[in-house]
């Protein structure tokens, strides 16, 4: 009777030892990084679910890959909120920093940022502000001598305001 009692304690504590060691790996540190902010963790891969408000940020090394949960998406990334997880999405590939996947706040060199795009030149009518790498419109005095200004309406087609007024004719 004895016997199957210890052997029974036995069972039971081994259980708990197993129990107790899966908890672990799921609070405890991953590979080149710890898991603060994850409710699943893993040595090998780190975070796989992050808490309610942050954003789950995976790093690709070669074939391996490894989450943290992070407040801010690090710069080249951008945050989306989602009802099952929020994740860090990588910027296009001309972006260095983004808003979102259509609308870029920062180029990578080479690039002009220009309404939320990165060009690899400026388009006409702005030039390319060397410092911030960005495309801004010319002000109306860099505008002179433009040949596609449209007419006064206030003026007569044909009449020319600068032109002298001819002398009256006399009629004898």
């Amino acid at each position: 009777m004895r016997a199957p009692l210890c052997l029974l304690l036995l069972v039971a504590h081994a259980v708990d030892m197993l129990a107790l060691n899966r908890r672990k790996k799921q609070v405890g540190t991953g590979v080149g990084g710890n898991c603060t902010g994850c409710v699943i963790c893993s040595e090998e891969n780190g975070c796989s679910t992050c808490q309610q408000r942050l954003f789950l940020f995976i790093r690709r090394e070669g074939i391996r890959q490894y989450g943290k949960c992070v407040h801010d998406c690090p710069p080249g990334y951008f945050g989306i909120r989602g009802q099952e997880v929020n994740r860090c999405k990588k910027c296009g590939a001309t972006c260095e920093s983004c808003f979102s996947q259509d609308f870029c706040i920062r180029c990578k060199r080479r690039f002009y940022l220009y309404k939320g795009k990165c060009l690899p030149t400026c388009p006409p009518g702005t030039l390319a502000h060397q410092n911030t790498q960005e495309c801004q419109e010319r002000s109306p005095s860099q505008k002179r001598g433009r040949k596609d200004r449209r007419p006064r309406k206030d003026r007569k087609p044909g009449h020319r305001p600068d032109a002298r007024p001819h002398p009256p004719t006399r009629q004898p």
